[in-house]
């Protein structure tokens, strides 16, 4: 009983300690990953330090859409639609957000104003804390979207046989 009592313990606390590990970024998965959405989307991303990355099987968070809020309502909307997005936080006045909501947005409220194909916009509340992910020729890219300036020329691609 004591052997099954230990080892018990010992499990739970290298559980703990891997846990731990992961939520301080030490282990970061596989760099060799990235998730394959149902769309092939191509796009060009362009981070705050003006760094334009163009990739192939765009994402957030592996979806081929970004979702965020507008009050209360969660509004998704599909890349296939989307002409541009402009990022930006300076705007955001979190005590008039919902706790709910920003509990949601893990805290990391980020104004997306997202300029649709029909010259529409709509200007949404998202997670900053979102990987958007792509396929270069170079290799696979990865960069949270409270890194982001710009998200443009978002195309949808045909099908990649080589994935």
């Amino acid at each position: 009983m004591k052997k099954i009592l230990i080892l018990m313990l010992a499990l739970a606390t290298i559980t703990l300690f891997i846990n731990r590990i992961y939520a301080m970024g030490i282990l970061q998965g596989e760099a060799d990953y990235i998730p394959m959405p149902k769309t092939n989307i191509g796009l060009t991303a362009i981070d705050q330090l003006g760094v334009r990355t163009t990739v192939e099987h765009g994402s957030v968070e592996g979806k081929d859409y970004i979702s965020g809020y507008s009050g209360m309502i969660l509004n998704v909307i599909p890349f296939i639609n989307i002409k541009s997005i402009n990022f930006t936080s300076t705007s955001i006045d979190t005590a008039k957000l919902s706790p709910v909501i920003l509990d949601k947005l893990d805290n990391n409220p980020l104004i997306a104003i997202i300029h649709l194909k029909d010259a529409g916009v709509i200007t949404l509340t998202v997670n900053g804390s979102s990987m958007c992910y792509g396929k270069t020729p170079f290799g696979y890219v990865r960069v949270k979207l409270s890194s982001l300036d710009v998200i443009e020329g978002i195309k949808q691609l045909k099908k990649d046989a080589s994935r």
